[in-house]
């Protein structure tokens, strides 16, 4: 005989449950889906919640499931509703929330509710920010108190960051260039969060992050003002020369030329003895060429105040700024002719966007 899943009783030879008990579950869940929604329309409060849940959980076998199906679908709710700027009344909502539910943290944000509504208070202090609403000292204390009333993850809290950054580059960037006031803005909030720009996630590298950092790059260079010295890299430097940006498993391709030769042949055959016969040709051997682009090689490009140069095991090529006469700019690389040399080279693998406007500098300096 099977028992009922509620009740616990015996149910029948084919019945996972009582007919009145599955009604009693059903009833009660759709009393809480109520009460949620009245809690943050504040028709209700959480002590309210509380009490009532107790008899929800006895006389309507709700169980943690249900819970926390329930106050997923609540806050989620919630979090679409909520608009900055925000105040700490709206965090304390949640919490008291999550307090009356009685359930384990972890069993209530299992699907990301309270993380993600977590995540959009912090992401609205850090809009204010950025929009020059609040100072950073007030948005870190801000940040603080989520982070303090909401255990919410540092791979989550991390996302936020980032995701502000980039909402924060895109839009400095839409003008090409970074203002110096904008660069202090980005530089404070970087430190103030201990943000690394240089080791963003792999969804974040070649984006608008890694575009700001460059455009601050190209906005000291307008200015004199050189990065510092770098590090070592497997190459030789120049004399007041420094390494800009470096871009891993670029390509390089060179354009090579295929020569073939060609007769046009022609004239009278000339029988000299039996079976053997002379044909003298009026015709010439005419070559006839085809180019092609060749892989060179696959390594690193560094892009340098004064020359591009590509490193790999197989092709080592420097190529001085002044000597370039023409760029063709793709979405994955560039097209270069060099003075005094015919041949087209082509470097793949990267976003041109940096090494143009860095061209553009250099044009204009």
């Amino acid at each position: 005989m099977a028992t009922c899943k509620y009740c616990g009783q015996s149910s029948g030879l084919f019945s996972s449950s009582h007919k009145e008990c599955e009604g009693k579950h059903t009833a009660g869940v759709g009393e809480l889906h109520q009460l949620l929604s009245r809690y943050f329309q504040q028709l209700t409060t959480s002590a309210d919640i509380q009490r009532r849940l107790q008899a929800l959980r006895k006389e309507n076998y709700l169980n943690a499931d249900d819970i926390a199906i329930e106050a997923t679908s609540a806050i989620d709710n919630y979090t679409a509703a909520i608009h900055r700027p925000f105040k700490m009344d709206v965090v304390q909502n949640v919490v008291h929330l999550v307090s009356a539910l009685a359930e384990p943290y972890r069993v209530i944000d299992r699907n990301g509710a309270v993380t993600r509504f977590a995540q959009k208070v912090i992401k609205g202090h850090i809009a204010e920010y950025f929009t020059g609403k609040q100072d950073i000292n007030a948005t870190r204390v801000a940040v603080n108190q989520v982070t303090s009333a909401l255990p919410i993850s540092n791979d989550a809290l991390q996302e936020a960051y980032l995701y502000m950054l980039d909402k924060a580059a895109t839009n400095y960037l839409k003008d090409g260039l970074l203002s110096s006031q904008e660069e202090q803005r980005v530089s404070t909030y970087t430190s103030t969060f201990s943000i690394p720009t240089n080791n963003l996630p792999v969804n974040y590298q070649g984006g608008n992050i890694a575009k700001m950092s460059q455009a601050s790059i190209l906005s000291n260079l307008q200015r004199g003002v050189l990065p510092p010295q770098n590090t070592f890299v497997p190459i030789m430097l120049g004399k007041g020369e420094t390494i800009l940006w470096q871009y891993s498993d670029v390509k390089l391709f060179e354009e090579k030329v295929q020569r073939e030769y060609h007769s046009n042949r022609g004239g009278l055959s000339v029988r000299i003895c039996k079976g053997v016969y002379y044909r003298p040709s009026t015709g010439r051997m005419k070559p006839v060429e085809h180019s092609y682009m060749n892989l060179e090689g696959t390594g690193n490009l560094y892009v340098t105040n004064k020359h591009l140069i590509f490193n790999s095991p197989t092709k080592g090529v420097k190529i001085p700024y002044t000597k370039i006469i023409g760029v063709t700019p793709y979405s994955d690389g560039l097209e270069l002719n060099r003075d005094g040399n015919a041949k087209r080279m082509i470097l793949q693998g990267f976003d041109s966007w940096f090494v143009m406007n860095l061209l553009s500098v250099v044009a204009n300096s």
